[in-house]
This record gives structure tokens, sequence and C-alpha cells, in this order.
């Protein structure tokens, strides 16, 4: 007999070895909270089952019944509690076997890849939180999926949620998470202060800007928290601009900046059953374990106090990274690129760059640790395109040409493609036959501007002459690579006489076959030099938006000669004629709108989570929906719908 109840497990004449990645229990009989039960599969919650997670309790139950208990576990899906709109069977029969669909047998490997290989062995509990509303240009959390790899290796029991593409109610829907999971202590990711686009339409004041600013989202975050007793600590590339300022701002206790790798490192290592004991509110310990932390922050009588960042050193991440699921699916059925760092760190010093605060701090993988991560999500997850995130992926060279020569080495260039941001300086038009071949396909340049008085202003290692000296390396190649050349017009230092070269040359070189992006003026951030050239003259003319009252933690703007929304105006009727030539602008969200679009992620996670029904009511909601264009994973939703069934299978795969 096996009786489950409140807090506790109670099994007779039976003993359990957790010896197996699932484990059923048959029993003779089983009691449920005091109710006679055929079935009990252990989840996530409530808190009582963490070290009974991925058991299977029976009783003479079917064989279909138990069959979809175990497709529950393999997909994650094992919280007892049935959530409203979820459709069942998950399997499906096939020539008289069940068999999952090609993307569910995905998300199982996935799962037994990261949940499934030992017994569970809690170390702490952590809720990561993206906190990063920004839609239109949807990316992952990379970054808090390494901080994740790391606390999961070290035996802690972690979720992650992004609110703003999962709730309809983003921050009601984040306190029931909070409910449910009932985490130890809370990080947030704090990873753009907006969306860097600073014109979105021609109309409007002349005097204002269109930029989407994240932070005040992120405090909302931050007060929908409040409540929660356990610590709550923040980090983030935002948050590391003006740290001190950011954490008194969202009144928050703790906070890392720059690289977090070596203090969730260390607070994993360091970490003990009694560093929160019985009254989560009680961060005495806790407190003192933060303040040991390198990169950290905390308050102190009254006082932030920090410690040193992380200096130099080998990135040593495993490359078995666990992606987001919603976010890497869809990637790999739009085959868009999934990020993959090689380094972190800038030594480079541009004035607006917020990797400026961060100079002279380079962190590196080995180019071998680097292609076995890429290895892994092709083969794990079926990724083919990568991005490299690093800030300047040729800074050594060596770096990029080793990278590639990796890639060939394993013959892989067969199966992915690859891109990367690039810095003029050190780019050797030599290895530009060796890049290609290893699946670089699209080489991303910030060229900035083509007068050397601007370029000198945006204190960039580089002149003129070296971007016409990578322009006709490239040019043999046109048709066979994307080349993408950023631009930005209007900022310090600019003037009628270097605008009007920078338009020119553009248009030369544009018909030569290049494609150039420019954003009209530039966004001035804290810390970075041009930071604190406007702290020390905040009255100076060329200024705009709401960061002129509050140091630039909201948007700031430079733009000269003129106002941003007059020069935009300006510089399209010069470019009109110029096809490959365009401003940066707002892509999925033009037409339908931010918070449409927002509905539609949301839409999208739920039916990835199987609750098919509350997917396609949100759906329903949405009114412009005919004006979204978001390639395979909408489509597929789409048609879904419009069947008016719920499918046999969660993604695909299976019979039609």
């Amino acid at each position: 007999m096996t009786e489950i109840s409140n807090n506790q497990v109670r099994l007779t004449g039976l003993s359990v070895s957790r010896t197996q990645p699932i484990l059923l229990v048959d029993c003779d009989s089983l009691t449920v909270e005091g109710r006679p039960a055929d079935l009990h599969v252990c989840g996530e919650s409530p808190e009582w089952e963490h070290g009974w997670r991925n058991v299977i309790f029976a009783s003479g139950c079917s064989r279909e019944a138990l069959l979809q208990a175990f497709s529950d576990v393999l997909l994650g899906w094992a919280d007892d509690r049935r959530q409203e709109g979820r459709e069942r069977p998950l399997l499906q029969r096939s020539a008289g076997k069940w068999v999952f669909g090609d993307e569910q047998k995905r998300i199982v490997q996935d799962r037994v890849c990261f949940d499934l290989q030992t017994p569970p062995r809690e170390s702490g509990r952590i809720l990561w939180v993206y906190a990063n509303p920004y839609i239109d240009l949807l990316a992952g959390p990379y970054g808090l999926e390494i901080l994740d790899s790391i606390c999961r290796e070290s035996g802690f029991v972690t979720k992650l949620t992004n609110p703003f593409t999962e709730f309809l109610d983003p921050m009601r829907g984040l306190q029931e998470l909070v409910d449910r999971f009932q985490p130890q202590m809370i990080g947030i990711s704090f990873r753009n202060m907006d969306d860097a686009l600073i014109i979105h339409s021609l109309d409007g004041d002349p005097e204002s800007v269109d930029t989407l600013e994240m932070f005040p989202e992120v405090r909302r975050v931050a007060e929908a928290l409040r409540g929660f007793r356990g610590p709550v600590f923040i980090g983030g590339a935002a948050f590391g601009m003006s740290p001190e300022q950011f954490l008194d701002a969202l009144q928050l206790e703790y906070g890392i900046y720059g690289a977090a790798d070596p203090a969730i490192s260390q607070l994993c290592e360091a970490w003990t059953s009694d560093v929160l004991g019985a009254d989560p509110g009680d961060h005495g310990k806790f407190r003192e374990l933060w303040s040991q932390l390198p990169s950290a922050l905390w308050r102190e009588g009254g006082a932030v106090r920090r410690n040193d960042a992380a200096r130099t050193r080998v990135l040593t991440q495993t490359p078995r990274i666990k992606r987001t699921w919603a976010f890497s699916y869809k990637n790999v059925r739009d085959y868009l690129p999934e990020p993959v760092r090689g380094a972190q760190g800038c030594p480079l010093a541009c004035s607006y760059c917020v990797e400026s605060v961060n100079r002279m701090r380079m962190s590196f993988r080995s180019v071998e640790q680097v292609v076995d991560e890429i290895e892994f999500s092709l083969r794990r997850y079926g990724i083919r395109v990568f991005h490299i995130a690093d800030s300047e992926a040729n800074v050594p060279m060596d770096r990029l040409t080793g990278l590639a020569k990796e890639i060939v080495r394993r013959n892989l260039h067969h199966e992915i493609l690859w891109t990367a941001y690039l810095n003029a300086r050190p780019f050797e038009a030599a290895a530009i036959p060796l890049l290609v071949e290893s699946g670089l396909y699209r080489f991303k340049f910030a060229f900035d501007h083509f007068d050397d008085r601007v370029l000198q202003s945006y204190h960039k290692n580089f002149r003129e002459k070296d971007l016409e000296a990578i322009l006709d390396a490239f040019e043999p190649y046109i048709g066979h690579i994307q080349l993408y050349a950023g631009i930005l017009l209007g900022g310090p230092g600019e003037d009628e006489s270097t605008l009007a070269y920078a338009m020119q040359r553009m248009k030369e070189h544009a018909k030569r076959g290049f494609t150039f992006y420019y954003n009209v003026g530039v966004r001035i951030y804290p810390g970075t030099p041009f930071g604190k050239q406007f702290l020390e003259n905040p009255d100076a003319s060329g200024y705009y938006g709401p960061g002129k009252s509050d140091g630039g933690l909201s948007a700031l703007i430079y733009s000269a000669p003129e106002a941003p929304r007059v020069l935009a105006a300006r510089l399209e009727e010069r470019f009109q004629d110029t096809p490959r030539v365009f401003r940066m602008n707002k892509e999925k969200t033009t037409g339908i709108g931010y918070e449409a679009y927002r509905q539609y992620l949301v839409a999208w996670n739920a039916w990835l989570d199987g609750r098919w029904q509350e997917a396609y009511a949100t759906l329903d909601g949405i009114e412009q929906l005919e004006q979204l264009r978001e390639g395979v994973a909408l489509q597929r939703l789409l048609r879904m719908k419009l069947r008016q069934t719920v499918p046999t299978n969660l993604l695909g795969g299976g019979s039609r």
C-alpha cells in the first residue's frame, strides 16, 4: 500500500531505490490525500514532491494511462494538477505502437539529457526571471541559460521564465508562478534598456523620440516580487552600466555587475542547507555569503557596497547548454540564428558602447569548447544556424579563423551556417575564403561612419581607408554571402559636412552591391564615455528624450545637425532611390502593434506547453492577426486552429 498525503509518502512493505531516471512504483493500493487512486505522477509541486520527482505511483491503472503518465514525465508535464485547456492523449498510435512526433522527440531528448539522468539532488531552488519585454527582435535568454546550467550541475532545482511572453497578465502570472514553484531565491536578468531604435515613424513631435524603454517594465517586475521574502538579485548587461543607480531605483538588496558566471559558480559551491533558514526573510547568512562573491553588490548600513569584478580568465562553461524551447524550436523551424558564446568583454573603447564599461577585461573559451557547443546544439536540438555572441568575434583575428578551421575539421560546415559581429580592424581579407567555406554566411560590421572625424569622435580603432579595403575585398563575393554594414548618423561630432560625406559614400558603395543599415542619432547610455560627457555638460545642445532629466536612465538621444525625427525624414528622402540603404526600424510589431504581437507569443508558449485551447483563445483575441507575418511557427499554429480539432500530438510529425 502507498499513501500520499500533505508532505510525505508512506510506503508499506516496499523499499524504493532511486537508481533510474524515471521510477515506476507498482502499489497494491494507492491513496492520495485520503482518496483512492490508480495513478499519481510526482512533478515539481507541491514542495514535498521534490525528492520524488519523476516518480509514477500506479495501482491497477490501464496500460494507456500508464503510457500517458510516462509521456507526461518525458515531456516535462508531470504536474498532477491538470491544466485547463490541455487535451489528451499526447501519444499517438502508429503501426500498433505508441510513438512521439518528431518535435516531441526533441523535447524528450532534452528532458532525458538534462533532467532525468540521475535522481534529483536538491541543493537549493532558484527562479530565473528574464525581464526582457523587447519582443520585436525575439531572442532567447542565453546568458541565463548559461547560469542555469551552472546551477543545475550543482544540484539546484531551477526554473526560467519570461513573464512578458508567457502570461497575458505578466505580473500576475509571475506572482502565481512564484507561489507554485516556491523558490528560495530569485535572479532577474536586466539585459536591454531599450530597443535602440530612435525613430519608428516620421510622423510626430519633431523634438520627441520613439525609443521603446525597458526599464519601466523591469521596475514592474521588481515591484511584483516585493512580497517575496527570500533574496532577489539582479544582473545583466543593462544593469552593469550603472549598478548602484539601478539597485536604488529598483529598491533591491543584491546585484551582480559584469560577468556573473564566477559569482554564481562560487554561490553554488558555497551553498549549504542552512544559508536560508526556516524564516526566508532572515538573510544574515545569505548576505555574508553574497558579500564574498566577485562582482557582487549588496546593501549594508544604508549604503551599497561592491566587490571587484572578475578579471580576465578562461571561460569553462559546459557545452551542454539547456536551451529555452519556446525560442529554440521557433528558430529551428524558421532558420534563425541561435547564440553561442566564444568570449566576454571587449578591448575596444567605442564612446557609445556599454562594453566600454568593461574595457580590457576579456575572457575566452577555447575554440574547441565553442564548436563543442555548436555540435551539441546541432545534434540535440537540430539547430543549424548560429550567431557567435561575442562583442567582436575577430578580436583577435586568429580566434575567428581558428573557429572556422575547427568547424571545417569536424566536417560541420556541410550542416551549419553561422554569423558574427566583426570589427573593421583587425580583419584579414585573406581569411575570407576560409570563413565562407566554414559556413559564415553573414558578415556583420559596425562601420558607423565614413568620415574620419566622426570615427574619431566615436573612438573607433579604424578609419575610412580600412573600410574601403574591406569593401574591395568582399566585392567578388557579392551574391554569395551577406555583408551588413551598420551606420550611426547624427552622433556627437556630426555636422553638415560629415553627414553629406557619409550619405555620398553610402550611395556610392550601395551601387556596388553593398547593403547599409543606418540609425538616426546615438543612444547615450549611463557609464559610457558619451554618457559621462553628457553628465559633464547636460545643458549642451543636441540631446533629446526624457533621459535629459534622469541622467540617461530613460531614453537619452544625441542627434545633430537636427532633431532625430527631422533628420530621419531628410535621410529617408535622400535614400529613397537607393534600394540597398535602410533605416533601422521596427520589424515584426509594425502594423500589428506591440501588445498584439506579445499576445501571439503568449499563445505560442501555451501551444508548446500543450495548452492548445488556451493558445487558440488567445489568438482569437488578436484583431490584427492577419497582418502578422511570422514564418513557419505562426502558420503551423494557425493551421491547427483552423481545423477546430485538437492535434493528436503536440508539435507535429504524425498523421494529419
